[in-house]
């Protein structure tokens, strides 16, 4: 007859939890706040306030861009946004460079108040800078290809300022954050700095150097100190392309905000500091052709531009201007063309341009041989 012991050693063994889940169990019943602490579900109010409030900042973004005062005196606050935009850009990668966001307790509140207010701030001065600008560039571009996609470019960085989302998801990119404050910089300077008596040449370089540098220092700020050697180097190498395509000849594509060519005619006679007769077609050979201009720019400029006369788009002649601002109906320029050696005919005409080669206007005049 069978004992009770041997009974109870042919019995089957109950199954055995895995290790993971027993260790899991154990620290789940050592610490019976865990429940507690788990972060809850955001309320409804909550959801309701993400969902409206970027269409909220969005319809507060456009009024403050089409109310924006863009006078003389709002262009020293314009500049210093520039530079201040670096700055908030580079204090909220330095907050995303670490977890600390993500940490319990009083300091852990404060960095996330630290990071939304740096976030905030860096779109605000950003979406000034590229807002300022805009209005100028529309007004100084002519209907070239390049400046078309220069506008275009401009138009959607500024769009995209506006929407809060894909800003945050930006702006929280080293690599994609700095393609914003460095538009908005080198938009900004190009046509703010002309109105502090700079000529446009000089104030489209020191644009493009003031966007490069800011990228390099954001780099700096957002590098673990590990990568910061190699992210500096290519941050670097990424900042000098805008001043190298700028070297190459990208300055045509950039509109020559702030100046706006007002008037353009091409005639035979003078009138006063215009022409007598506005043409677009001349029989037989001319004694002159007179180009005469009126360009609006900013109190305070005084600049150098070219009248650029081409036959057939062939280099006839460029002469330099000077040009003072302060006008609303734009200062008068005048140039002619007085040598037609042998066949006169053909399609001439008269551009305005920098001295970096940006273009404010073209006007074409047609000389054909006489009818008979």
């Amino acid at each position: 007859m069978r004992t009770e012991t041997e009974k109870a050693a042919r019995q089957p063994e109950p199954p055995r939890a895995p290790a993971a889940h027993q260790a899991r169990e154990a620290r789940d019943a050592a610490s019976p706040d865990a429940v507690a602490t788990a972060p809850a579900p955001p309320s409804l109010v909550h959801r309701f306030l993400r969902r409206v409030l970027p269409w909220v900042s969005l319809g507060v973004g456009v009024l403050g861009a089409l109310m924006m005062d863009r006078g003389p005196e709002r262009a020293v606050l314009v500049a210093a946004a520039t530079v201040v935009v670096w700055l908030t850009l580079m204090v909220l990668q330095w907050l995303g460079r670490s977890d600390r966001a993500e940490e319990r307790g009083l300091r852990g509140g404060l960095v996330k108040v630290a990071r939304a207010s740096s976030l905030m701030a860096t779109q605000s001065l950003i979406q000034l800078t590229l807002f300022f600008a805009l209005p100028f560039y529309f007004q100084a571009a002519t209907l070239d290809l390049g400046h078309a996609i220069f506008l275009i470019g401009l138009i959607v960085l500024s769009a995209a300022s506006l929407w809060d989302p894909l800003t945050e998801w930006l702006l929280r990119r080293p690599l994609l954050a700095p393609i914003l404050p460095l538009s908005g910089t080198f938009a900004a300077l190009t046509a703010v700095l002309p109105g502090f008596g700079l000529s446009t040449r000089l104030s489209l370089w020191l644009a493009a150097i003031a966007a490069a540098l800011g990228m390099p220092l954001m780099a700096a700020a957002a590098a673990s100190r590990g990568r910061r050697r190699r992210t500096m180097l290519l941050a670097v190498l990424a900042s000098s392309l805008l001043p190298l395509s700028l070297y190459l000849g990208a300055t045509r594509l950039v509109p020559a905000a702030p100046l706006t060519l007002v008037r353009v005619e091409i005639g035979t006679e003078r009138s006063g500091k215009w022409v007598a007769q506005n043409i677009r077609e001349f029989y037989g050979t001319p004694e002159r052709l007179i180009c005469a201009t009126a360009i609006a720019s900013p109190l305070g400029l005084k600049d150098r531009l070219f009248h650029v006369w081409r036959k057939d788009g062939e280099l006839r002649a460029r002469i330099e201007l000077e040009i003072v601002g302060g006008r609303k109906q734009g200062y008068r320029t005048q140039s002619r063309l007085t040598r037609f050696s042998g066949n006169a005919t053909g399609l001439y005409s008269c551009t305005v341009e920098t001295l970096t080669g940006q273009v404010l206007g073209t006007r074409h005049v047609r000389v054909s041989p006489e009818p008979g």
